[in-house]
């Protein structure tokens, strides 16, 4: 196999720390299986003193079955992920049974079964679990205590609440979570120096791929087990660090010169996957961040003549949707395969529109990523359970969660029926003047929102109902983010604005329902699954190529991320662009629609790097 300059640099590396910075297609994984062969056939090394470490457990499989293929050997190097190989050192130093790690699922489910005791709007909202979780992790990744961190889904006793308990639980049933087996890793490792040392004699050599994705405390750990060797062959990319929620820190890489003064540098700047013009567009784009290694990118590809990276500004999201229906169809007429097409976007909220309209007219697609139920949202699902009750839904469940929202002194023990008769309600409460009022009040705007089309009762509950103000105080009360919640409410709305009944708006909210089963039974499903249209996040599209890409909604708040405030964000953000550019092998196209739902937008500012 013929290797470039920097690869054979790369490959022939013997002792000591190198990094190598890995471009997009540069052939990383190649340089470290090579590297690994180098070692074993030139330089004597016993394969089982050789520790490859990487991120996915689908990723370890896949560079031992390549290694053991390419050398006709099985077994001696160790594949492992930072999780089984921390797991693997506390389960033979404690003795550990089989089952002491908590499955993700057992541990989803503890979780939920928590918040929900906190507050069943907790544990019934998908978002606020899934985000719950990532700050768990957090604390871990970046080693953080509890007392000095803040969720930005719960107030900080509740928060503080559930992770007391949660380790409670944990406690009385024996068992452990992924975090805990990191921070226990790292107090053993600190602790034990006889462990340590056995462990550094049996893993001479390490390799650690996607390096930028380390965390703090990957990284500690790391640092305890190669010293006082540093035989480290860390191989990533700055440029693609975008795991910053789970705690990735691209100033680990930033700093391995400071860690490892004796260390060297090489940088792999061969893209053997996109065309020149991709690469050169990805190049002008990275290049406005500060916080990088600088880098020659370069392309092994010309491509065809006039080839361009392509940028479309349809006048709103269903334009947007056509136009790359149409693109598809295209490109299948042209012979590419449904699964060489990918549609990214910046969060899976975006792709709600198009998953519709590619199944409407027959094309194949998977959705990676979990869809969010708009409809189960805690700031959404009272909403709903208004508009359901105006039209004669009346059972009791529904009218006790929109009853008090605004607040409106109705008590429980008052709900005698179900379903529930307001006017034996209101009779009910003869003689509480207040209470009389705020029925008869309630009922008037019932007997409205039934009259309005569904979008215009959506904008009456929120403003004359004054359902937004009662969310303002719990958003206040809780700390949460009234803008996020605001976008919810305002994303409801638009999702209403084509029906003109509610009737019609009830059968899609059915729809999507469907939808969402449909796609669950897929990804539990995924072998018998049918291959088509990949849509995915720009974070999911890590690592992976296609012929063919469209990239969604590339306006301000949404590429980059409106809660990108900060110059570190902004930077991720601008990374998180350039992994998405560079996924492309042949062509790419980006979209900026003129409006999204019911707001005009402006084109991303980083359409303008480009």
């Amino acid at each position: 196999m013929d290797f470039n300059k920097e690869q054979q640099q790369a490959i022939e590396w013997f002792e000591g720390p190198l990094l190598v910075l890995g471009t997009p297609g540069s052939g990383k994984t190649t340089v470290i299986l090579h590297r690994v062969k180098q070692l074993v056939r030139d330089h004597g090394v016993i394969p089982r003193q050789i520790l490859v470490i990487t991120f996915t457990k689908a990723a370890a499989s896949s560079m031992q079955r390549r290694y053991e293929a390419m050398e006709g050997v099985s077994g001696g190097v160790r594949f492992s992920t930072f999780h089984a190989f921390f797991y693997w050192i506390i389960r033979t130093a404690y003795k550990l049974p089989a089952d002491a790690v908590l499955r993700e699922e057992e541990r989803i489910g503890m979780i939920r079964s928590i918040l929900t005791d906190i507050s069943p709007e907790y544990g019934n909202n998908e978002e606020v679990l899934q985000s719950v979780l990532r700050q768990m992790d957090l604390l871990t990744n970046d080693m953080i205590r509890p007392e000095d961190y803040y969720s930005t889904d719960l107030p900080a006793d509740e928060f503080r609440l559930l992770l007391r308990r949660f380790r409670e639980r944990k406690k009385r049933e024996n068992r452990l979570d992924f975090n805990d087996m990191m921070e226990m890793c790292y107090e053993l490792l600190k602790e034990r120096k006889d462990i340590l040392e056995r462990i550094r004699e049996m893993y001479p050599f390490v390799l650690v791929d996607e390096y930028q994705d380390t965390n703090r405390i990957q990284y500690e750990i790391l640092k305890l087990l190669v010293h006082p060797r540093d035989n480290i062959f860390a191989v990533g990319d700055d440029d693609q660090s975008i795991y910053g929620f789970r705690g990735a820190r691209p100033e680990i890489m930033l700093s391995f010169g400071k860690e490892f003064p004796q260390g060297k540098r090489i940088t792999l700047s061969v893209n053997y996957r996109c065309p020149a013009f991709i690469t050169d567009t990805g190049a002008r784009l990275i290049r406005h961040n500060r916080h990088r290694y600088e880098k020659s990118l370069r392309s092994d590809k010309t491509g065809k003549p006039g080839d361009r990276v392509q940028i479309r500004l349809p006048g709103n999201e269903r334009e947007e949707h056509m136009t790359i229906l149409n693109e598809i169809r295209k490109a299948v007429k042209r012979g590419v395969p449904y699964e060489e097409i990918a549609i990214l976007f910046r969060t899976n909220r975006d792709p709600r529109g198009i998953g519709f309209l590619l199944r409407d007219n027959q094309i194949p697609y998977e959705m990676k990523d979990r869809l969010p139920n708009i409809f189960t949202h805690f700031a959404v699902s009272p909403v709903m359970d208004y508009l359901h009750f105006a039209m004669g839904e009346r059972d009791r469940a529904r009218f006790l969660r929109i009853m008090n929202k605004p607040v409106r002194y109705i008590r429980r023990d008052l709900l005698t029926e179900d379903p529930v008769d307001l006017l034996r309600l209101t009779a009910k409460a003869k003689g509480q003047a207040y209470l009389e009022k705020n029925l008869q009040t309630l009922r008037e705007h019932l007997r409205r929102i039934r009259n309005l089309p569904p979008a215009a009762a959506i904008s009456y509950i929120r403003k004359t109902v004054r359902y937004e103000h009662w969310l303002q105080e719990e958003a206040e009360n809780r700390s949460l983010d009234m803008d996020e919640l605001t976008d919810m409410l305002d994303e409801l709305q638009s999702m209403a604005e084509p029906y003109q009944t509610m009737t019609d708006f009830f059968l899609y909210e059915e729809a999507y329902q469907e939808l969402l089963r449909e796609e669950n039974h897929k990804r539990e499903n995924r072998e018998s699954a049918i291959k088509g249209v990949q849509l995915m996040t720009l974070h999911s599209a890590k690592g992976l190529e296609f012929r063919e890409v469209h990239i969604l909604n590339c306006v301000e708040d949404s590429i980059p991320h409106k809660k990108a405030k900060t110059e570190a964000a902004m930077e991720e953000e601008r990374r998180m662009f350039y992994v998405g550019i560079t996924r492309a092998s042949e062509k790419l196209t980006l979209y900026a629609p003129k409006m999204i739902g019911r707001k005009a937008v402006r084109p991303s500012a980083f359409l303008k790097e480009l």
